[in-house]
């Protein structure tokens, strides 16, 4: 059916008409379908930003997906493959398996797939191979292409084998994401809910060869499809254009989706406007229209929305933000809220962040990711399971009472921990037996508390120990060990106190990371 692309610079409101003429001719027509198709990330606030702004606040008939989130849903409707999806993880068991089966015919990848961070490395290229539809064909050539760089030719090889294996067990037992467009592009035809809908692609820079795929099928039964392109309006529309050049991307997506449907209607080209995201902020609207172009201006008014400062160091950068954080804070009437430092390097400026906001005491958050095994919780059940298939190592046992979570007092542990040390106390029979031994620094009633600790500390492993030294035991025996000893630990109380109590200290990052880590 008919494609039309909506060009404009960015911030220009190309999503803005986009989305109004949705809901208009959504409301209109209430017995049709309406698809908004934007990335994975952005489907919550596209949803958010449609309901504001429909009159209604309701979006019945407007459906705001992912390419993969529309897989689901005609998979739903029409059947389809009934092969689970593999995860992440799943990719890298799998790999790990065929890696073992093929080491005869692996020349350079069975050695280095043992290094750390090589496996994923391997799975990015196969993950990307099945995105970009390559096919064995494609890879012989490769390979025949690389006859005259031998190591670059062995690791093709190497890959290939691995792809072409992974492949196979795949077809078999699962599908990976990349397969999941693949299907949903054979059962398209099949869809009763997309047949003269109307679909939006909103987002995109370009498409992979799957999705490409994934929108010719769209053209054969959608009546209308609409493709958001971010392009200065001063461009030829089907220019051709070198790698180089800023818009070069925007061209070739315009050409590749042209070559789909003969009914092309006229583009809509959206110039910036009162409503454009620039529209007070003359000089970031001249910087759009300016940088990386060719024929630049220069910018003579006074204002100063944009300002470069110059420091010898990252310290000095973040002290000279500071400063200016709480001169707009103290002066213009700003509110620390309304305030944001962007980095393209969180790591190192996080950390110098924190030292220089504390200091000028300006309240912050730093949008980062924490790693879950760093929390005192997952740290807990790791150093459990450590110490009992370690045997009641010294480490392995105050690494899990030095975690916080256990019930012992860190007084009590510091005791534990010398009186252990003095005696040289090691392995699981030496905590079952009483301890008789006194140090001559040691009162008889201080003996009687530490052996009352060590048996608290016993007791509240001994079946996840017996579980996990016998022979016969299998994943599912150490994970219900493993859970019963959560519950008996009363973990996930723990954890909700913790929290209420970073709530009620003002920690609220803290407090959201123990709420949600159980």
């Amino acid at each position: 059916m008919s494609l039309q692309f909506i060009i404009g610079n960015s911030g220009a409101g190309k999503s803005f008409r986009a989305y109004q003429r949705v809901i208009r001719e959504a409301t209109a027509h209430p017995e049709k379908m309406y698809y908004v198709i934007v990335p994975e990330q952005f489907t919550m606030q596209t949803q958010k930003t449609l309901v504001e702004m429909h009159p209604q606040k309701g979006i019945l008939n407007i459906d705001v997906l992912s390419f993969e989130r529309l897989a689901y849903r005609i998979f739903e409707e029409v059947g389809g493959d009934t092969r689970k999806v593999l995860e992440e993880t799943g990719k890298n068991m799998i790999l790990q398996k065929l890696v073992q089966v093929s080491q005869k015919k692996l020349v350079y990848l069975k050695n280095q797939m043992k290094k750390p961070g090589y496996l994923d490395e391997v799975k990015s290229l196969i993950s990307e191979f099945m995105q970009y539809e390559v096919r064995k064909e494609e890879l012989d050539k490769m390979i025949q292409d690389a006859s005259d760089k031998p190591l670059l030719q062995m690791k093709l090889k190497d890959v290939a084998v691995l792809y072409e294996a992974f492949r196979e067990y795949l077809s078999e037992h699962f599908m990976t994401a990349e397969e999941v467009l693949e299907v949903l592009a054979k059962e398209i035809p099949f869809s009763e809910k997309l047949k003269g809908s109307t679909v939006v692609l909103d987002g995109y820079t370009g498409f992979t060869p799957v999705q490409h795929t994934v929108i010719r099928e769209l053209l054969q039964v959608c009546e209308h499809v609409t493709v958001t392109v971010t392009m200065d309006v001063r461009e030829q529309l089907l220019a051709k254009g070198k790698p180089h050049e800023l818009f070069y991307m925007s061209h070739k997506m315009i050409r590749s989706l042209s070559e789909f449907t003969r009914d092309m209607k006229e583009p809509i080209w959206v110039k910036a406007g009162a409503e454009s995201r620039f529209a007070k902020a003359p000089a970031l609207n001249f910087l759009e229209q300016n940088l990386f172009r060719y024929h630049r201006g220069a910018y003579n008014e006074k204002q100063k929305e944009v300002q470069i400062f110059q420091a010898g160091n990252p310290e000095r950068e973040m002290e000279e933000t500071a400063r200016r954080i709480s001169r707009l804070v103290r002066e213009h009437g700003y509110r620390y809220g309304q305030i944001a430092v962007i980095t393209g390097n969180l790591e190192e400026y996080g950390s110098i962040a924190r030292h220089v906001f504390d200091a000028a005491e300006i309240p912050f958050f730093v949008d980062e990711k924490h790693s879950v095994l760093m929390n005192p919780f997952v740290e807990y059940l790791r150093a459990a399971l450590e110490m009992t298939v370690q045997g009641f190592s010294y480490e392995s046992v105050f690494r899990y009472l030095r975690c916080g979570m256990s019930d012992l007092s860190r007084r009590e542990v510091d005791i534990l921990e010398n009186y252990v040390i003095a005696l040289g106390i090691r392995g699981y029979k030496k905590w079952q037996e009483s301890w008789i031994r006194r140090p001559k620094y040691m009162e008889e009633e201080n003996l009687e508390i530490l052996n009352h600790n060590r048996v608290r500390l016993v007791e509240k492993v001994d079946t996840l120990v017996y579980v996990l030294r016998q022979r016969s035991k299998t994943v599912k025996d150490v994970t219900i060990a493993l859970y019963e000893f959560m519950v008996r630990e009363e973990l996930q109380l723990k954890l909700q106190r913790q929290s209420e109590a970073f709530q009620e200290a003002g920690e609220l990052a803290l407090a959201k990371e123990y709420s949600q880590v159980y």
